[in-house]
């Protein structure tokens, strides 16, 4: 009775383990496998692409954020008195005054957050980490644990400006357009003569910096960073494209 009795647990306990769930205990074990051997001081498997929180590019933004806030709330500060109540007789003033007041406190309390969150990030930057295998995606942010495999990985994307590409144009006299175009430029602006092509590559560098995927299991979008902490967001797009159509190939 006790042998079997073991034998029913071990059952439920194997069962438990491979349960098909997305969030399910199975997946988070082998995340903190995967998380522990990429901490380890011992060589990476073959294949393993590890990225960690870059601690100097977490300053640089912090210092960017407390410069941020400072100047939003110091303009909040040296206008306020300025504009209220002088601007609030008529409903035009008011309205643009509230705006604009509003513009400059909304710059400088969302920079203090964004410095706190940032702050914060870098204390506790091991428990940040990005790592990707031939078959898994694994991502720890704070106490977040993310871990997709590459199979379930759909339409990887990246936005925000990219490197730029300083390979020479094949065709100088294409890249440098008629007499025609560049006055046309000149007079209404350089998005008059430009491609569809053009633009739309122009809007994306224009876009915040982000990558994201999506989650075939649940058809939800996956945020991997909305910024440069972990490296140039196109080129760990670049990698997470290349091992996701190799895994699904050989899938």
């Amino acid at each position: 009775m006790r042998a079997a009795g073991e034998t029913a647990r071990g059952s439920a306990a194997a069962r438990e383990r491979t349960r098909p769930d997305t969030y399910g205990r199975f997946l988070v074990m082998e995340a903190s496998e995967i998380l522990t051997r990429a901490r380890a001081g011992e060589e990476k498997p073959d294949g393993w692409i590890v990225l960690p929180l870059q601690r100097g590019r977490v300053i640089l933004s912090i210092i960017g954020w407390f410069f941020g806030a400072a100047l939003g709330l110091i303009l909040f500060a040296a206008i306020f008195p300025i504009m209220v109540p002088e601007n609030y007789h008529s409903t035009f003033g008011a309205i643009a005054s509230t705006i604009f007041l509003g513009i400059l406190l909304f710059i400088g309390l969302g920079s203090i957050w964004c410095l706190i969150s940032d702050v914060r990030r870098l204390i506790r930057a091991q428990d940040y980490l990005i790592v990707i295998t031939p078959e898994d995606f694994v991502q720890q942010s704070g106490s977040k644990v993310i871990h997709v495999p590459l199979i379930n990985v759909r339409y990887v994307t990246a936005r925000g400006r990219a490197k730029p590409d300083r390979t020479p144009p094949t065709n100088q006299l294409e890249q440098l357009g008629s007499a025609s175009e560049n006055m046309v430029g000149f007079l209404f602006g350089r998005g008059m003569t430009q491609s569809p092509e053009e633009r739309r590559k122009v809007m994306n560098s224009r876009a915040p910096t982000s990558l994201a995927f999506i989650d075939t299991r649940t058809n939800t979008e996956v945020v991997v960073t909305t910024d440069t902490a972990y490296g140039d967001p196109f080129l760990i797009a670049a990698l997470l494209k290349q091992y996701a159509a190799r895994a699904q190939q050989i899938a």
